[in-house]
């Protein structure tokens, strides 16, 4: 028996095993105390450790008390199959969020069990006989297991797509143009080097030298070489020498600003230069383990493929929650874009996306990432980021493609304009919530004229 079937052939046995008075006496309790309930429930959630990363008190307070309050009532409210059906299927999505939030499934059992201890305490509050009162905590228990068991069965299957679709991801990354890539990072690297040195020649008492971190060899690093690369010997060796130079060596050099002796000044230098040499050492190291494969890619614009999105995303959240520091999502819809089609025909459109891409790609940082979303739909990400450098980036993309002269296949040329929807990660640990807020801000830029850039949070 397929185990949805499986789950409510148990419910209906369930059902039929306990007497109306007692579903109702139990109903009754969760209407009545649902409110109290969740706010225990989350009192004690707070307060544990391995729940307490995934909890804030504002989230509890604007959002979730309310939804355990109506996941009580709907799962207790069930009095036919249709019911429990959409109860069954609440249990699913709420499964699969989170499997995306990557909340362990011991944490939701423990869960489970401070709820059917609440509600066992109010039980003894209704004035049920003895065995009545055995009857409905049996009823409760049972019933907020076939959840559970619900629940986890969409949380796996979940997890083991997302655990593939990470895997994917790790060997389309293995798959980049690497040659071309070394040259960028060589480059980067190179960049970084040479405003090194002329700061230090020019610098002057309070000024601050840029960090390797900061820089976009950096962001590189730490939000994509780290998925190419893990498990490489040497990236824990490239990690150490980038926290040399910024925490060790830039300090010491930036003491050297307005010394009029010279000698500490070159020798500081040629130290971080020869740190520098072991980074582009090491990373050459790195780059030739690996050879160019094409796969992954969207086949028109050679972007990221969005199925990798939730593998990136949920890496991206993790990396903000360890180390506070905000990223953000931009969707481009390119304006109108049926009408290109119509008017110009289908390999125009391609045209008109594939030069969209480039300009993308080229816009924004090595760090960053750009996927081909859908259709004419382009969804950016951004890392480390605040709110106004996010409409910055946004804006300059807007009117880069609103300034961008598109050529099409027969000579002909074309303009066009896009939308761009922006959301903030706002350290929910969902990364759809992430999408659909900045979704609902390209809709809302749409409405409103298009060819604009609007805030989820406007």
């Amino acid at each position: 028996m397929h185990s949805g079937e499986s789950i409510a052939a148990d419910w209906a046995k369930l059902f039929d095993d306990v007497s109306t008075g007692v579903r109702n006496t139990v109903y009754d309790t969760v209407l009545t105390y649902g409110a109290d309930m969740a706010d225990a429930f989350y009192a004690r959630m707070l307060t544990d450790p391995d729940a307490r990363p995934f909890l804030t008190h504002e989230a509890v307070e604007k959002r979730l008390r309310f939804s355990m309050k109506h996941w009580l009532e709907t799962l207790f409210s069930c009095s036919d199959v249709e019911r429990f059906a959409a109860a069954m299927a609440m249990q699913r999505h709420v499964g699969e969020v989170h499997a995306r939030v990557e909340l362990p499934v011991n944490i939701v059992a423990r869960g489970a069990r401070v709820l059917k201890g609440e509600i066992a305490h109010r039980l003894l509050g209704a004035g049920l006989a003895a065995s009545d009162l055995v009857d409905a905590v049996l009823y409760v228990d049972n019933l907020i297991d076939l959840a559970f068991e619900e629940m986890s069965s969409a949380y796996v299957a979940s997890h083991e797509r997302a655990a593939r679709t990470d895997e994917a991801y790790r060997v389309f990354s293995y798959g980049q143009n690497m040659s071309l890539e070394r040259e960028r990072q060589r480059s980067a690297l190179l960049d970084w080097e040479n405003r090194f040195l002329q700061e230090m020649m020019n610098g002057a008492p309070g000024d601050e030298l840029q960090t390797l971190a900061d820089s976009s060899f950096g962001l590189w690093l730490h939000h994509k070489a780290n998925t190419i690369f893990e498990g490489s010997s040497e990236l824990p060796i490239v990690r150490q020498t980038m926290h040399t130079v910024d925490d060790n060596l830039l300090p010491l050099c930036q003491q050297q600003f307005g010394n009029p002796d010279r000698e500490e000044v070159r020798r500081l230098s040629k130290i971080v230069q020869a740190e520098l040499g072991q980074l582009k050492f090491l990373i050459d190291g790195m780059f030739e383990r690996f050879v160019s494969l094409e796969s992954g890619k969207d086949a028109l614009t050679q972007l990221l493929n969005r199925r990798f999105l939730p593998a990136v995303l949920s890496r991206e959240i993790e990396l903000s929650r360890r180390h506070r520091k905000p990223f953000a999502v931009l969707l481009a819809d390119i304006d109108h874009f049926k009408h290109i089609n119509d008017r110009y025909g289908h390999e125009a459109g391609d045209r008109v996306l594939q030069q969209t891409a480039n300009l993308l790609l080229n816009t924004v940082r090595s760090g960053d990432f750009v996927f081909r979303y859908g259709g004419e739909e382009f969804l950016v990400l951004l890392v480390e980021v605040d709110d106004a450098h996010t409409r910055r980036v946004a804006e300059k993309l807007r009117a880069r493609i609103e300034q961008e002269i598109f050529l099409l296949p027969n000579g002909q040329s074309l303009r066009a304009t896009a939308s761009i929807g922006i959301a903030l990660h706002d350290s929910h640990p969902d990364y759809q919530r992430l999408i659909n807020r900045a979704d609902d801000a390209l809709y809302r830029a749409k409405h409103e004229g298009r060819n604009r850039c609007m805030s989820a949070d406007e």
